[in-house]
């Protein structure tokens, strides 16, 4: 119930791009050697050591008791199959193995749930998908539209089969029209390429709709591609949508957390050594990494000029901390903000599972937090 992509987004994201480091915890929990604490005393408990950090021993964490019968069968089955598809090869291999082995198979099992109209376009030089519900958009929100970005860590998920994953269920539960952009990736572009891609498809967007019919959303990458738009938009002095939804992700450039430390292992994902991952193109530049607008959480005076924004993620996320941080700095920069975290599950868990309650849920919570948000009037900060 989780896969491979989680882990390249954990090094290139929720940890500033330091390559792997977030999982070295998870390798020293999940070995099967004794974990020794500094002075090499083995530990059969938690350990406080003398830098901060804490020794945790091997255990068995069971599978959570609230899941839904449907959850339980899923990750039984992802166990049964094997887990993820074997992701190797270059950037372009992997592209197609995540295609067709992994996200093909989920954007059908939605679109059989959820009957959709799908037209792929070209808008302000950039291609789009626009998913619309098969019986028509509903008649409340013909005035109305949300963008998607898709999650796969900057570097996967283009050509539209990642985007059409996050805009069908929104398209169908919502009666939404919904125009999932398939914005510039690595090794391709780098940052701020996908933020530009973005902006120039909502400058088009406003010469149709007004700013507050708009909902943005996106998850993991597509999650904090949602935050550096409205960074832009400040700069450029651009209205801002009515709401966003930041999902499975956070928008802050989060270093060491508990979740991004240990988390990916509970979700059954097999944690590798640096040496063994498939080496992946970056999206950022170390000078990146210091831009305000690229994580906007850690600038107050971005933040405070956020619309209304839900933050969605589930206990058993790698970057549920980046979530978390992100939704206490809305707190403190006085916005208002929703966070919905569900427990037990992995990263970005409700695209991956049409037949699980749980997945519903979580989209039924970003359809109801867009419909008490758009149109309404605001003042745009």
């Amino acid at each position: 119930m989780r896969h491979e992509n989680a882990r390249l987004i954990a090094c290139q994201i929720g940890d500033g791009m330091d390559r792997l480091s977030s999982i070295a915890l998870a390798i020293l929990v999940m070995m099967d050697a004794p974990v020794v604490a500094q002075d090499k005393t083995p530990v059969a408990r938690p350990v406080l050591q003398a830098d901060g950090s804490v020794l945790m021993p091997g255990r068995v964490v069971q599978m959570p008791s609230s899941f839904s019968p449907e959850a339980r069968q899923a990750f039984l089955d992802y166990y049964a199959r094997g887990g993820d598809p074997a992701f190797a090869g270059d950037i372009f291999a992997i592209r197609r193995i995540y295609d067709e082995k992994w996200a093909g198979p989920i954007l059908t099992a939605w679109e059989k749930r959820f009957p959709v109209k799908t037209q792929r376009k070209t808008l302000a030089g950039v291609m789009v998908d626009e998913v619309t519900p098969a019986a028509g958009v509903a008649a409340d929100k013909r005035d109305k539209i949300l963008l998607n970005f898709h999650g796969g860590g900057f570097v996967l998920g283009n050509g539209g089969i990642g985007g059409r994953i996050e805009a069908v269920p929104v398209a169908g539960l919502g009666g939404y029209r919904v125009l999932s952009i398939d914005y510039r990736q690595a090794p391709e572009a780098r940052y701020p390429a996908a933020t530009d891609d973005a902006v120039a498809v909502y400058r088009e967007i406003l010469k149709t709709y007004r700013p507050e019919n708009i909902g943005v959303y996106g998850s993991s990458a597509g999650g904090m591609l949602t935050a550096q738009l409205i960074a832009r938009l400040q700069k450029e002095k651009l209205p801002r949508p009515a709401a966003i939804a930041i999902m499975a992700a956070g928008a802050s450039r989060s270093g060491a957390s508990d979740s991004s430390g240990w988390l990916l292992g509970l979700t059954g994902a097999e944690v590798k050594a640096p040496a063994e991952m498939p080496h992946m193109p970056q999206y950022f530049s170390p000078t990146d990494m210091e831009d305000p607008a690229a994580f906007p959480a850690d600038a107050p005076d971005i933040l405070a000029r956020f619309p209304p924004t839900l933050v969605l993620s589930s206990s058993r996320d790698a970057l549920l901390g980046n979530a978390l941080n992100t939704s206490a700095k809305l707190v403190e920069a006085g916005v208002e903000n929703q966070l919905y975290v569900r427990e037990g599950f992995g990263h970005g868990y409700f695209t991956q599972v049409p037949n699980v309650p749980e997945a519903i849920a979580a989209w039924q919570v970003t359809v109801a937090f867009f419909d008490r948000h758009l149109g309404r009037l605001q003042e745009n900060k």
